[in-house]
């Protein structure tokens, strides 16, 4: 609650002294919530399948904040239907694995193929729309780093998903840059 009060204040100050101190606090909030989640992902053994329908839950809501956020903020750019349709097309995902992990379906191996497939569907998704939105700006600008923030946060949770239910990533991993190297295109 302290933390809350403190992120609070600080936005306020910033809304008084311009964008500096609201940035610096956006940051630091982003930067605790990061720590939280990659502590959380160190707790998990991969294939667990011990925290499923916590992270479903939580994936689904900030796939849920980040369509939101796009359509409160970012209907002006280019791309932003099938941008925005890409994102609610991981929100249904989300919606799927955490109704099958109420069901208990990833324990038996009825629907775990489905789970396998969304997370994979979610995970393209994903880094397709990363690319997609990497140059849009907000036309408020004090919302100009809460996508990039949430984006984070869905990647985390997506991660941390992926990992306890035992699914790697179908993406390669990208190439270290080296001397003498150019930077590796993103895809």
């Amino acid at each position: 609650m302290k933390h809350l009060i403190a992120i609070a204040a600080v936005g306020l100050l910033g809304l008084q002294q311009g964008n500096s101190a609201f940035a610096q606090a956006s940051h630091a909030q982003a930067s605790h919530a990061q720590a939280s989640h990659a502590h959380d992902r160190a707790r998990s053994t991969f294939g667990e399948r011990r925290h499923v329908d916590t992270l479903a839950d939580r994936l689904q809501r900030e796939a849920n904040t980040i369509c939101w956020e796009m359509y409160n903020h970012y209907q002006h750019e280019q791309g932003y239907r099938e941008t925005y349709r890409e994102v609610y097309t991981a929100l249904e995902d989300a919606i799927h694995i955490h109704d099958l992990a109420h069901d208990d379906a990833h324990r038996g191996t009825d629907h775990e193929n489905h789970i396998v497939e969304d997370l994979h569907d979610m995970d393209r998704l994903f880094h397709h729309v990363v690319d997609d939105i990497r140059h849009w700006s907000s036309r408020n600008h004090y919302h100009r780093h809460d996508l990039a923030y949430r984006m984070e946060r869905f990647e985390s949770t997506l991660h941390h998903l992926m990992n306890d239910y035992g699914v790697r990533s179908k993406r390669p991993a990208p190439k270290p840059e080296g001397p003498g190297k150019p930077p590796v295109p993103s895809r």
